[in-house]
């Protein structure tokens, strides 16, 4: 088969499931987003594979995937930021709003459809949760964990409520700021503001964290604990926009360093209540993570057939993400015996209803609203 008839049948299988791949995207991006929410997924999923002949698989030590999509966030939005700041070292207030419009059209269509589905369910008694003591006004503000920890109810929404608020803030300190400081100068130190914010804030609550459980909740699951991870992201965008002859000098060192830094993660103890859990630890994945980007951003394309299956569950990554918690939520409840007798089975048929569940979220719902946000913003 020839290139041009390859081509042509990608594009015509594309067109069939209603996922186009955008020629503007960057393979080494959609990788990692790829990576980042099978690390999700499968930390949802794993103890499915107990007792099963491949159960050696859950021991696998994997980043959180959390900690990829928030360096990729602050990545790419600062890259937009300072691409349309480089003219003249401002941020306007139509940039601004027509961000906010842009990005509340992409993410809450998904969030409150996923939110209402979880409400029925708990409600209905399919699946666990406590919605007395949060209040669904909290999950739709997106105040559910600013910093005070939720539990019990739309455990997937805290990472989501951390992005939103570095949505809404960021750019509009970039336009506080820049009518005085060029962004360029004014950025590191937005940065370090909210690295810092986040140090102090886990030495703050870390007497709370008495236990994994808790540890869980106030340290890693609440927003201004978390910002950090963003900023970091920021900062490379930052790197590779103000100082490309850094960022391009040696990306494959930067790659390795990064991936041993994030064995450290791996290997190093995490006791409880230490300061090196309560406080480090958090920060030194996004680093890493931070460290790949040079030489993944490298990576444009990717022609074979795996490149566009991994193109396509990056598509699909917000969707999975807000889909894979519920779907193990039934299977736990309602099925616990059967999936335990049916073994690693279990685990393969939970990727598929996962992705079964992130597709239709996609096609129905998300994509629809990104098609009314291209035309009207």
């Amino acid at each position: 088969m020839s290139k041009k008839e390859k081509k042509t049948l990608y594009l015509s299988f594309s067109k069939m499931l209603g996922i186009e791949v955008d020629n503007k995207r960057i393979f080494g991006l959609d990788f990692l987003r790829a990576f980042a929410i099978f690390c999700v997924v499968h930390a949802h999923g794993k103890h499915l594979l107990d007792d099963s002949c491949i159960s050696f698989f859950s021991e696998v030590p994997l980043p959180h995937g959390v900690d990829i999509f928030f360096v990729i966030s602050g990545f790419l939005i600062g890259s937009s930021f300072f691409s349309y700041a480089s003219k003249n070292g401002r941020v306007d207030i139509a940039k601004v709003m027509r961000f906010y419009g842009r990005t509340t059209l992409r993410i809450l269509p998904n969030y409150l459809f996923i939110m209402a589905v979880y409400y029925i369910l708990v409600r209905t008694e399919i699946v666990n949760g406590n919605i007395d003591e949060f209040p669904l006004w909290r999950f739709i503000t997106f105040t559910q964990n600013i910093f005070t920890p939720f539990y019990g109810f739309y455990w997937e929404s805290w990472s989501l409520s951390v992005q939103w608020w570095f949505y809404i803030i960021f750019p509009l300190l970039l336009f506080m700021f820049s009518g005085k400081i060029d962004v360029k100068k004014v950025t590191p130190y937005i940065c370090l503001f909210f690295i810092i914010s986040s140090f102090v804030f886990r030495i703050m609550v870390s007497g709370h964290a008495s236990d994994g459980f808790w540890w869980d909740v106030w340290i890693r699951k609440t927003a201004a604990s978390r910002f950090d991870n963003i900023y970091i992201g920021v900062m490379a965008a930052w790197v590779r926009c103000y100082t490309p002859n850094i960022w391009k000098s040696h990306p494959t060192v930067c790659l390795i360093v990064g991936i041993l830094l994030m064995i450290v993660t791996f290997v190093v103890p995490r006791h409880s209540g230490t300061f090196y859990t309560n406080v480090i630890f958090l920060s030194i994945a996004p680093i890493a993570i931070a460290m790949w980007l040079p030489y993944l951003t490298n990576i444009k394309s990717s022609r074979t057939l795996i490149g566009k299956t991994l193109s396509y569950f990056s598509i699909l990554s917000y969707a999975m993400f807000l889909t894979n918690l519920m779907v193990i939520q039934i299977i736990d409840k309602n099925y616990p015996e059967f999936f335990r007798q049916i073994g690693a089975s279990g685990y393969f048929i939970y990727w598929i209803l996962v992705i079964i569940a992130s597709y239709f979220l996609y096609i129905v719902i998300e994509k629809q609203f990104v098609k009314i946000r291209d035309k009207v913003i």
